[in-house]
């Protein structure tokens, strides 16, 4: 049967922005980085294959992540782009022609330079001043932790000698190895939370709101590139000795060469030593050297071209299969998740993995009692990827009951998922609740995974209003709760009140509704009312909003009782409205902008920021509602579009002449 492109794009896209969510908002992946790499380029291929179906919300065309409202956003002065990930030498040669070939010379500089296992962080110094640290967020917005940042020992406060004016200097905040260990110590004497790895502690430690307490922690910090203001050298390494002429540490592992062949036997060399550095590195990065080429090789929409991420396939480890449990989700959805024989991989000891699903186990002919290989890479939960010994004679089916509500177990035809239909399964409530309570939502501080398991069980909370309903009293009774700990809670759900209306869409779960989707929904209808209000037709008038995502929000808001559900918000006093967006000028009020092809010394979206802070409205398709396009070099079919249509064309100079 021949694939749809069209559908089987749209299912990548839902697909790894849903994995997008669980790695940079919830800090909870489910997949390894191979294979999230191999979702991501298989999507890329098609959408390189197909153009027609080319969208500026895909995941390809943007850094997936979104800015914890914990600590005030800070916008990047330029987007903290991700790297393009390869795992074996041919991508890298591949990639090293694409550079030559637009270079129109196959003999440039490159510089090498180990990858670290870090949080990103950018520093913005003015006149010499550090005055402002941010995480990267989603690329275009961070949070500023500049408090927490003045705590790391290593990052100068005050650089001597660099250039006046604004100086922004980027780089991986980190914890070594040795330091960890000590941490967990202290923290499992005090009964707090055991980090899996370096870079959770990391994240851990900087999210804290008390910068006493990431001062404890040993942090470090890495420069490894520049955002943007003045710097007066001419290549990457140029500038990393200047970063250690102002008191930056940079890498230790740095190779600076020509020749990719000895990049390659770098990487092979390196591949044992890496484990015996002080700090965790999952592979090394190579960057073309002259800072000229770099901006002749530019960047697309969501990666630099001039650089490349060199990664060290995924740790594997051998073990053996003691039992299958049944987790159920927040959807309902049944997942069976190994648990086996304590195992060491990737610096981490492993006693559970996931199998994903029933057919992967069928695939897998995988029993209770086998010897398998599993796969971690990363911080994520390990995959079991083969049976190298059938040991086992259980075998293993799925549930007729679910395992958390005892009700039956429904499975729709044509698909993999088994699930649970109950509405009150206490699974599906602790899931939706988490959910709610997440940083990308609702940013309930303090409403963890055991809270929220106790609040279910004890019957304090079975839905989201309930938990406003929540008292001194109720929270006295929990585990390890005392009066301090109980106000925090307290303060957080009174905090999560006055959330905007977006981070509320989120957290309703309606599907197909993202972070960013929530966002557009909100910043259209103002209000929740007028979203409740609006027609399937309406709300496909919303930019990037299609059909599928259409009728799913209409559906939601006549559900009575989601109605019921959002009339109780209401009652409690949750905020129901999307706070304007600042803008510069009015020049484009009125006017929906779509931009085509490479604008010079900036990306897409920053263009598409550029256009909606001067009043406009952005959208990705073309359509006879749009006012103009703006064509830039190597435009496509929206350019096509746009001329059938009769919709005016303008340069990107006439673009910048308009908002002036």
């Amino acid at each position: 049967m021949a694939v749809n492109p069209a559908e089987e794009i749209a299912k990548l896209r839902k697909e790894i922005e849903h994995h997008n969510h669980l790695y940079y908002d919830l800090d909870d992946p489910v997949l390894s980085d191979t294979q999230y790499d191999q979702l991501y380029q298989k999507l890329k291929d098609l959408e390189a294959r197909y153009p027609q179906f080319a969208s500026a919300d895909s995941p390809t065309q943007k850094v997936g992540g979104t800015a914890s409202a914990t600590f005030a956003p800070v916008v990047h002065g330029t987007p903290m782009m991700s790297l393009d990930n390869s795992y074996n030498a041919a991508d890298v040669r591949a990639w090293h022609e694409r550079c030559a070939k637009i270079l129109s010379t196959d003999c440039f500089d490159m510089v090498l330079e180990a990858k670290i296992d870090g949080v990103s962080c950018s520093l913005t110094y003015t006149d010499g001043v550090l005055t402002t640290a941010a995480s990267r967020g989603d690329g275009k917005t961070g949070e500023d932790i500049t408090a927490n940042v003045l705590t790391v020992r290593d990052i100068p406060h005050r650089l001597a000698g660099a250039p006046e004016g604004v100086l922004e200097i980027r780089g991986e905040i980190y914890l070594e190895k040795k330091d960890l260990a000590e941490l967990n110590e202290k923290q499992a004497a005090s009964n707090q939370i055991i980090f899996a790895n370096t870079r959770n502690a990391a994240a851990g430690s900087l999210r804290q709101k008390d910068p006493s307490v990431t001062a404890q922690r040993p942090l470090k910090f890495f420069a490894h590139s520049f955002g943007s203001g003045r710097i007066d050298a001419g290549s990457f390494s140029g500038f990393i000795d200047d970063c250690q002429k102002w008191g930056f540490h940079v890498s230790p592992v740095r190779l600076q060469t020509s020749s990719l062949d000895e990049m390659i036997q770098f990487y092979n060399d390196f591949d044992e030593k890496r484990h015996h550095l002080p700090f965790d590195t999952d592979g090394l990065v190579i960057k073309v050297n002259d800072f000229m080429q770099q901006r002749i090789l530019g960047n697309t929409a969501k990666s630099p071209r001039w650089a490349i991420a060199f990664k060290y396939p995924a740790e594997q480890a051998t073990t053996t299969v003691r039992n299958v449990l049944f987790s159920v989700g927040r959807s309902g959805v049944i997942t069976p998740v190994a648990q086996v024989e304590p195992v060491s991989c990737a610096g981490v000891v492993i006693s559970n993995a996931t199998l994903h699903n029933f057919d992967e186990i069928k695939r897998l002919g995988l029993r209770v009692g086998d010897k398998i290989i599993l796969e971690r890479a990363g911080e994520v939960i390990p995959k079991v990827i083969k049976v190298v010994e059938h040991l086992g004679k259980e075998e293993i089916l799925p549930p007729a009951s679910c395992p958390s509500c005892g009700r039956p177990v429904y499975k729709a035809e044509g698909e993999v998922g088994y699930y649970c239909v109950n509405p009150s399964c206490p699974a599906q409530i602790k899931g939706r609740i988490l959910h709610y309570a997440s940083r990308g939502a609702m940013d309930i501080d303090g409403m963890g995974d055991a809270v929220v398991d106790e609040l279910v069980e004890r019957q304090f909370v079975s839905n989201f209003s309930d938990l406003y309903n929540l008292n001194f009293f109720h929270l006295l009774s929990l585990e390890n709760f005392k009066e301090k700990k109980s106000q925090n809670l307290l303060d957080g759900l009174e905090a999560s009140k006055k959330r905007p209306l977006s981070r509320l869409l989120f957290a309703l779960g309606i599907a197909f509704v993202g972070a960013k989707t929530a966002e557009v929904l909100a910043d259209h209808f103002h209000t929740l009312d007028n979203l409740m209000n609006a027609s399937v037709e309406e709300l496909q008038t919303v930019p990037d909003v299609g059909a599928a995502v259409s009728q799913s929000v209409y559906d939601f808001f006549h559900d009575p009782a989601a109605r019921e559900q959002i009339e109780q918000l209401r009652q409690i006093g949750i905020n129901f409205t999307q706070p304007q967006k600042q803008v510069s000028s009015r020049a484009l009020e009125g006017k929906t902008v779509v931009f085509t092809g490479e604008i010079e010394g900036m990306t897409r979206t920053e263009a598409e920021l550029l256009a909606r802070q001067h009043g406009a409205k952005t959208s990705g398709s073309v359509s006879a509602k749009t006012s103009f396009v703006v064509a830039a070099k190597a435009a496509g079919s929206k350019l096509k579009k746009a001329q059938s249509l009769d919709v005016p064309i303008i340069t990107p100079e006439e673009f910048f002449k308009l908002i002036q």
